[in-house]
């Protein structure tokens, strides 16, 4: 049997019961990675020069970082998540009404970050984008302090993520189940065809690594546009190794290379808000500049074409 790591079970592969593991399967974020790649889990086993299965797809710099662990990409993760929209046939008419859409569950870091400033900037539409979860100023502003940032500029930004306390307090929820991912599209549909961008919200977006969830698929079924706040280059490791393309005619993507988390959200931001004023006909001209990407994506999902691409990575037994 496989030793099992996943998110809930962190501190699981650091007692004695692994020491002698040949194998252990690794789940999820891991807890994230610094600006140096470093992770506690990765190092650790690392010391012990044991075998990894691993959702993560493994670069040669992250193999670079840990030398003695043999990493085994395992892709029945993804193919597992990912189909559980393939027999997904809503179809609603695309009529926007609004810019953007954003759900966002549990409070990790970045999804207070991300829902703080939609908000701060006017962006957070309470019939349309989720916070299922309390904060507060004191915390929100004091995550800076911890994401590689020189005092002037957590000065600077702060002003970016400055709330009302009622925003803070208060909960705007859909009904919607982690990971019952159909029947959430079913009752979210209409808020993603009636936005024209739907901002995804990672699960770890202030790690360095690229990490990909299903998400990020609610706008593919629908045929919609997307960006997320994911960590750095997560929309090109998306279209290297998942085969999903960007849509480069409308979104400039140059946030996606910025390392910084805070920064790179603020350059998100920006990204989008230069549409917020343009009315619904001009925002579906732009949307049909994207109508091949669109219909691409989409095609290459229920074709089941992107299980080609990460079976391609899968270097397990498994397959």
């Amino acid at each position: 049997m496989i030793p099992y790591y996943g998110p809930h079970q962190s501190n699981e592969i650091l007692k004695p019961t692994f020491d002698h593991a040949k194998i252990i399967h690794v789940n999820d974020h891991m807890g994230g990675f610094s600006k140096d790649l470093n992770n506690p889990y990765l190092q650790k086993l690392n010391e012990k020069s044991t075998e990894v299965r691993t959702e993560y797809i493994v670069t040669e710099k992250l193999q670079n970082k840990y030398p003695n662990i043999k990493f085994k990409y395992y892709s029945q993760y993804y193919i597992r998540h990912f189909s559980q929209l393939s027999n997904y046939t809503h179809h609603p008419k695309i009529e926007f009404k609004n810019l953007l859409c954003s759900f966002n569950g549990s409070p990790h870091v970045s999804r207070q970050l991300l829902v703080s400033i939609l908000n701060n900037q006017g962006l957070f539409d309470t019939s349309f984008s989720t916070k299922n979860f309390t904060m507060s100023n004191d915390e929100v502003i004091g995550h800076l302090n911890f994401l590689d940032l020189t005092a002037d500029e957590i000065e600077l930004y702060n002003k970016f993520f400055y709330n009302s306390k009622h925003f803070n307090q208060e909960i705007y929820s859909i009904d919607y189940t982690r990971d019952e991912h159909h029947n959430n599209l079913i009752v979210l549909q209409e808020k993603l065809t009636q936005s024209f961008v739907h901002v995804v919200s990672e699960t770890m977006a202030t790690s360095y690594y690229p990490f990909v969830t299903e998400k990020f698929l609610y706008s593919i079924v629908t045929r919609g546009l997307f960006l997320a706040y994911a960590q750095p280059d997560w929309h090109a490791h998306l279209e290297k190794y998942f085969g999903f393309k960007r849509y480069t005619k409308v979104f400039d993507y140059s946030f996606d290379n910025i390392e910084n988390p805070v920064k790179r959200l603020i350059r998100l931001i920006e990204t989008v808000s230069k549409f917020r004023y343009l009315n619904k006909d001009y925002l579906m001209d732009l949307y049909l500049l994207e109508k091949d990407t669109i219909e691409y994506n989409y095609n290459h999902y229920f074709s089941g074409d992107y299980i080609k691409c990460i079976k391609q990575l899968d270097n397990t037994d498994d397959i």
